[in-house]
């Protein structure tokens, strides 16, 4: 796996554009694009994706390879005296709060199982009903939500690395111990107030997640530079696999640009 260090996110013509270069698009293509409606549903793929591929890339690249050069990973992080960065679970339930702060985007995530470690996160009603049709038919589950009136999806959140494995079998928490790679442990749920988007509200959508991607990532870094038993890990264009170093988080947000760009733009210009 390869990634990009210079894969642009502020020069931007348009939502098409933002996943590849600065070169721009036939005008033709950009103008069919803006005046598209996506279902919901459609939108929920989209920015799934984009999440599978930065949960995939910061477990591996992050905390697989991190674990090796000495790096450390704890779900009691933000602690002032824990020296780790976020696991998994707890990379994708920053992005999530972040999200909640964007009021502007009435964009809802949630990572869930019937397994979890935290009672709290453990599904119920309808969704443990879908949860349980996803163990067998693993693919993703769509529904309206009328106690809240909110339209949801749910993916399958599959043990994606030995790390995912490893972390959940051991904990001392855990409702089960014996889970193994490539199995499903829970599922991410996406809620909106909408069961269609235009494409500057899927824009939006998909700006969310990403900033909310790079500020929990950012606020990782600046989580590193407070160590004080622990070497503070050198920040800039390398990754974990090199040495006891991270990546910047544009750099990190490039590498997942770069791997679901193709599929994302299929999506963005229904080909």
């Amino acid at each position: 796996m390869t990634f990009k260090k210079n894969f642009p996110l502020v020069c931007i013509i348009g939502l098409v554009q933002f996943f590849f270069s600065c070169q721009p698009l036939p005008e033709d293509d950009t103008t069919k694009a803006s005046d598209k409606k996506y279902s919901i549903q459609e939108a929920f793929t989209i920015v799934a994706k984009e999440n599978d591929v930065a949960r995939t890339l910061y477990t591996k690249a992050i905390v697989g390879e991190g674990k090796k050069k000495g790096l450390k990973f704890d779900e009691d992080w933000e602690k002032d005296h824990i020296e780790a960065g976020p696991l998994p679970a707890l990379f994708l339930r920053g992005i999530a709060s972040d999200i909640r702060k964007r009021k502007e985007v009435p964009l809802g995530l949630f990572l869930g199982s019937d397994y979890p470690i935290r009672k709290s996160n453990k599904f119920t009603g309808k969704q443990a009903e879908l949860f349980a049709e996803m163990r067998n038919d693993e693919e993703p589950k769509f529904f309206y939500d009328e106690e809240n009136q909110l339209y949801t999806a749910m993916f399958p959140d599959f043990a994606s690395a030995n790390a995912c494995v490893s972390c959940h079998n051991k904990h001392p928490e855990t409702t089960k111990s014996d889970w193994k790679l490539g199995d499903i442990q829970g599922a991410t749920t996406w809620t909106y107030p909408e069961d269609s988007v235009s494409f500057n509200e899927l824009q939006e959508i998909i700006m969310a997640y990403r900033n909310g991607a790079s500020s929990t990532f950012q606020k990782y870094i600046d989580k590193t530079k407070t160590f004080k038993d622990n070497d503070v890990p050198v920040v800039g264009d390398d990754w974990p696999k090199k040495g006891y170093q991270l990546p910047e988080p544009t750099i990190f947000l490039d590498s997942v640009g770069e791997l679901a760009s193709e599929e994302t733009l299929n999506a963005i210009l229904k080909i």
